[in-house]
């Protein structure tokens, strides 16, 4: 049987296929030096979490720890992420944000603070509508299957305030309190991460990528026709090809909602960012392109 070096993800290199030492010495070091990086930028475990609600699934979450976390005593932010099977690699069906990295890049660079990333998968039951119901706001209904009722985002919430977030901070070394604590997701995540913020005082901040505000009209009104949350700092984007859905449009209904947030006395760099992306559809790899800045915003530098 033909030995091996060193596995990097799947790949594996034999021995019989270096012919010369020093290209095995060679392979080697590069080998060492991939894992080292590989190292160097943190590492993902993953936590069993229980729930007591019939109609919100328990799940595994993934936590991204940064590089620094096993070095001292330091305590950490945390930003939860939904639709959590595409936030970390190899991702989903639809593609992958490959959240690690571009954390461990902005928080090399010193562009944000170093912090702790979960990734909570979304309830992928009865061919998506079970996650389309988990994270929309109890006024609204599935528009693509309204029998199955009201939304149940607030039993999510209960279960990632309740559940996620006390299992993370009994296991890892956070800062617990409001101000460290983030949400984000992208489409119906978005729409659930802002419902998060408006309507808890868990979260101090909230990353809202591509909102699907189409699907949650009531929601929506009360969003615009509401007041500024006290402490809330929102990011939003859109991409600028976002232009279908069944009920409205992507970009005008994004562009309404900022316009109306601003009005509220959210101030554009201070506690509100936009972030529109040129060109971009609603897909796993525009909101990865867009995911430094969010970081940049929801993570600062204190």
């Amino acid at each position: 049987m033909a030995r091996t070096l060193l596995g990097i993800g799947t790949r594996v290199v034999p021995w019989p296929g270096i012919r010369k030492r020093t290209d095995r010495l060679l392979t080697l070091q590069v080998l060492l030096l991939l894992a080292v990086n590989a190292c160097a930028g943190g590492r993902i475990e993953t936590l069993l979490v229980e729930s007591d609600d019939a109609s919100i699934p328990s799940r595994e979450v993934r936590v991204w720890l940064p590089a620094g976390y096993d070095k001292g005593e330091e305590r950490y932010p945390v930003i939860y992420f939904h639709d959590g099977q595409n936030v970390f690699r190899p991702g989903g069906p639809f593609g992958c944000w490959f959240a690690e990295d571009a954390a461990a890049e902005e928080m090399k660079a010193g562009r944000v603070r170093e912090a702790i990333i979960v990734a909570v998968p979304n309830n992928e039951a009865d061919l998506g509508n079970a996650r389309v119901t988990e994270y929309q706001p109890p006024g609204d209904t599935n528009p693509r299957d309204p029998s199955r009722g009201p939304g149940l985002c607030d039993h999510y919430g209960n279960f990632l305030a309740g559940k996620v977030k006390p299992a993370i901070d009994g296991k890892y070394r956070t800062l617990p309190d409001r101000a460290n604590t983030v949400a984000a997701g992208s489409s119906m995540g978005g729409l659930v991460s802002l419902w998060l913020g408006l309507n808890t005082d868990v979260f101090g901040a909230v990353g809202v990528f591509s909102p699907a505000f189409w699907t949650s009209p009531n929601f929506t009104k009360a969003v615009m026709e509401g007041t500024k949350k006290d402490g809330l700092r929102i990011y939003m984007d859109m991409g600028t090809r976002e232009k279908g859905s069944l009920t409205g449009d992507y970009w005008k209904d994004a562009l309404a909602v900022r316009d109306a947030l601003l009005k509220q006395g959210y101030v554009e760099g201070k506690d509100f960012l936009w972030n529109p992306g040129e060109g971009d559809e609603h897909n796993e790899k525009a909101w990865a392109k867009r995911l430094p800045v969010a970081l940049r915003f929801l993570l600062p530098k204190m």
